[in-house]
């Protein structure tokens, strides 16, 4: 059949289409992981060397006011310096002292160098133009006063900071150290000052103390010095971008507060002159720092420090389209393969629907929901073209009958009714078995019973449909409700015994109970004129009894769905407490749709109260009764099991698997006797079939399926194709 859908509607592009998606969904979710890890990651190591940069910087700067402030130890021991600095003390300034300074600024490693006289007036500078006193240089402040110093928290002899030089050849912000001067003997002479100026050469320096050099290909890490965040020297090309950025980029501006606070900022994305940084801004400490907002600025290039994770994230992405891409093609491939059976079961459906011909349904059996919609359909089907069959053989079995069979019990017994070579009394109705004798004789039917007389004022007779060991059936009209029913007469010896009366009674207020598409519906039980009755639901079909005889063994598909039903049937009775306790083929009857429908619920149970009490009779179909029932003993729904079982084992050879003329001798079969084995009779049925017959016909109930429900589904399971595990 061509298919009615486009290939993009099918269920298995929609099926891929959602796995394509969920399968692109994880990998973006997995990259951008990756993605934001390495971003995170660069940050982390960013931080960590910035931070280590920092406090690299503020050990570089204190070890070069060191270095600066032992060649200052040294200037001053020398006694011909010494003498010069008492000389202009004393004549208030000198030249010659101006002199030796500028040739010992190499010795000294500083650019400038200033002496100061007791008051703090400048006796000699380094540089020209300085101006006659230096108040706001502290550490010269400190240095003239080193007892208000040390209780500042300053404890000399060192003193290091920063001042601003606005005189000379070489303006700017100096880092500079201070040490009191004295005379040999003690005697107070005031203050030197050495320093070097903070420009790009000395940003450069610092960088190779504080930053490990760049590899090879990659851009620099740099270092600026600020002053007022405004650089005073930087290792970038142009100092001039990062100005614009101190003064404009609203992170910097951010941490401007923190800084003069004394902390270092969080790292900083930054991009200077188009190259992206990752930077800290942190203080710098000394003297007059925080006057002249002393500052240094890290930066480190992005690139090379995700270069690693760069690589990760291309080696992710190059294995995430591989992946990706073999993931898509086996998820067509699963997305086909899972959706094959759908579209099988989707096409046969549809020729189902329009009366076409289904092909066999060529789907491996799974466990998953796809395979118990496969058992289901393959189940349906089964049934369907079981209901056919059965159908068919029910319209030849009309065909060959001058009036169907009422939903009754059979007719008397008689030779001319049963098939050649079957004995009707060990199969036919229910009735007491006597260890010796046969059935009860027939008897006569009253005036008010008989065919167009008005019974109970209610129901007009029009035909006797049979009569059993329980009394007489007959066709009437209801001519309160206009419709037929069927009547069952109590037998007089039964009529007058209180004890069964009351049996019936409750038998039959359960057997109502019972609502079931497979089960005859029983309405009341009455009295008229001294006559008990019952009625029932009455419907012209066909008996399994009677399809038996006229075809034999059935097909497999017919067997398992009368089976099934039956037994579906017998589970909504032992729901509400029914036990039928004669399940035989004459008691199930077809209606005109091919539905089994069993009958005579509720009427077993009351003989069986009154014939077995004391008398050694037996009530029940011998060929049928189970031994628990054959034996008297307290029957359960397991004894319909037993009978549902042996009518099983019929249906699928053609004979019972018990047999015997003598009555005596066929019930000892069903109490002694193995069953016999059903596949030795029909070996090309299932094996699970044969052990379900074999649980069935277990002597013992506790070995028997302990529910009709649970019959149903594994018959329901042999009919889809499938295999019982309960089996």
């Amino acid at each position: 059949m061509k298919p009615t859908v486009k290939w993009y509607q099918t269920l298995a592009w929609t099926f891929f289409i959602r796995q394509a998606a969920a399968i692109l969904a994880l990998m973006s979710i997995i990259l951008w992981v990756a993605y934001s890890e390495a971003e995170r990651g660069a940050r982390s190591t960013a931080s960590a060397s910035l931070t280590a940069g920092g406090y690299v910087l503020d050990r570089a700067f204190e070890q070069q006011g060191r270095s600066m402030d032992a060649g200052l130890e040294v200037f001053t021991q020398y006694s011909g310096n010494v003498a010069l600095i008492e000389h202009a003390a004393e004549a208030g300034a000198s030249s010659s002292l101006a002199d030796t300074l500028v040739e010992n600024l190499p010795r000294l490693g500083a650019e400038l160098a200033v002496v100061v006289g007791r008051e703090g007036a400048v006796l000699a500078s380094s540089a020209k133009g300085v101006r006659a006193a230096l108040p706001e240089v502290g550490i010269l402040q400190m240095a003239l006063a080193p007892e208000e110093a040390r209780a500042q928290g300053f404890p000399g002899p060192l003193y290091r900071g920063f001042l601003r030089v606005d005189w000379g050849e070489r303006p700017g912000i100096y880092h500079a150290v201070a040490r009191t001067l004295s005379s040999p003997g003690g005697k107070p002479l005031g203050a030197m000052l050495v320093g070097t100026r903070i420009d790009d050469r000395a940003s450069a320096d610092l960088r190779r103390v504080a930053i490990a050099g760049p590899q090879k290909g990659d851009p620099s890490a740099h270092l600026a010095i600020l002053s007022q965040f405004r650089t005073l020297g930087a290792t970038l090309p142009s100092a001039e971008a990062l100005d614009r950025l101190l003064a404009r980029d609203p992170a910097v501006l951010a941490v401007r507060a923190q800084v003069l606070d004394g902390l270092r900022s969080t790292v900083l994305p930054v991009q200077v002159g188009g190259t992206k940084y990752l930077g800290m801004v942190s203080p710098l400490r000394g003297v007059n720092a925080l006057d002249l907002e002393m500052a240094e600025v890290l930066l480190m290039p992005v690139e090379p420090l995700l270069a690693p994770f760069r690589n990760l994230q291309r080696a992710i992405l190059a294995v995430g389209i591989v992946g990706l891409l073999v993931a898509l093609g086996l998820s067509l491939r699963s997305a086909r393969t899972v959706t094959a059976p759908l579209k099988a079961l989707a096409t046969a459906s549809e020729a189902l629907a329009k009366g076409e011909p289904v092909v066999a349904l060529d789907i491996a059996p799974t466990g998953d929901e796809v395979g118990i919609l496969t058992r289901t359909f393959k189940s349906m089907l089964a049934e369907l073209r079981a209901k056919d069959d059965l159908l068919a053989l029910l319209d030849l079995a009309r065909r060959g009958q001058v009036e169907p069979e009422a939903a009754m019990l059979p007719l008397s017994f008689h030779p001319s009714l049963t098939s050649a070579g079957r004995d009707p009394y060990l199969d036919g109705i229910t009735h007491v078995v006597q260890m010796v004798s046969g059935p009860a004789g027939k008897e006569a039917l009253p005036s008010i019973l008989q065919v167009g007389e008005t019974f109970a004022s209610r129901y007009r007779v029009e035909a006797i449909l049979g009569s059993g060991g329980m009394g007489v059936v007959l066709k009437v009209r209801d001519l309160h409700l206009d419709e037929e029913v069927a009547l069952k007469v109590v037998r007089a010896e039964f009529a007058s015994n209180p004890d069964f009366l009351e049996l019936l009674k409750q038998e039959i207020r359960l057997a109502r109970r019972i609502t079931h598409r497979y089960v005859l519906r029983t309405h009341d039980f009455g009295e008229a004129d001294g006559i008990p009755f019952v009625t029932m639901e009455y419907l012209k079909g066909v008996t399994l009894r009677s399809l038996l005889d006229d075809r034999g063994r059935l097909p497999l598909p017919l067997v398992l769905r009368i089976t099934r039903q039956v037994a579906e049937g017998l589970e909504a009775a032992h729901a509400v407490g029914v036990v039928h306790r004669d399940i035989k083929p004459g008691n199930v009857l077809f209606d005109v749709r091919g539905d089994a429908k069993i009958m005579d619920f509720g009427l077993a149970a009351p003989v069986a109260g009154v014939s077995t009490a004391g008398s050694g009779n037996l009530v029940g179909s011998p060929r049928y009764m189970a031994p628990e029932q054959i034996r008297g003993d307290r029957v359960d729904a397991r004894a319909d099991l037993y009978a549902l079982g042996v009518m099983l084992f019929e249906l699928c050879s053609g004979l019972p698997p018990f047999d015997d003329p003598r009555v005596e001798d066929l019930l000892n079969l069903h109490l002694q006797a193995a069953p016999p084995s059903l596949l030795e009779t029909a070996p090309e049925l299932p094996p699970d079939l044969g052990a379900l017959v074999w649980r069935l016909m277990a002597k013992r109930p506790e070995d028997r399926p302990q529910s009709a429900a649970e019959v149903a589904e594994i018959l329901k399971l042999l009919a889809s194709g499938g295999n019982s595990s309960r089996l």
